[in-house]
């Protein structure tokens, strides 16, 4: 599937609409522990990531990877790369961090749910789709 900017403002609302009413989590299992220690190193609170989920913007969008976990192959994975100001733990002044957000999208009967697979410190250059 090819996505355009139609597309991906829609991938955007449905993100905004799930945390808004909460119906989001952040995978912070023992394969994840690049989330858990960003969100420590930086401090960031439950009001910063929604704010930091809810102000995404088509701009903030990469590409999609497939899914590899096995029976999970069907799934798209949607990566952003919004840049937010942070200050780390120990220091006082503010710095632009870009963030590696890797999201999924779970359509459910009612509403959607969003996994936010990824939520730390991008390792690379992220390469912005509509820039």
């Amino acid at each position: 599937m090819e996505y355009n900017r139609a597309s991906i403002e829609q991938i955007v609302k449905r993100i905004v609409y799930a945390v808004n009413r909460g119906n989001y989590k952040i995978e912070q299992n023992e394969n994840r522990q690049k989330n858990v220690e960003f969100i420590a190193q930086y401090g960031i609170s439950k009001k910063q990531i929604e704010s930091i989920l809810t102000t995404l913007k088509v701009e903030d969008y990469s590409e999609y990877v497939q899914n590899v976990k096995p029976g999970f192959e069907d799934e798209k994975l949607h990566i952003f790369g919004p840049v937010v100001k942070l200050i780390s733990e120990g220091e006082e002044i503010e710095k632009d961090v870009t963030i590696y957000l890797k999201t999924n999208i779970i359509e459910r009967a009612i509403d959607d749910f969003a996994v936010i697979v990824s939520f730390h410190e991008a390792q690379q250059k992220i390469k912005y789709a509509f820039i």
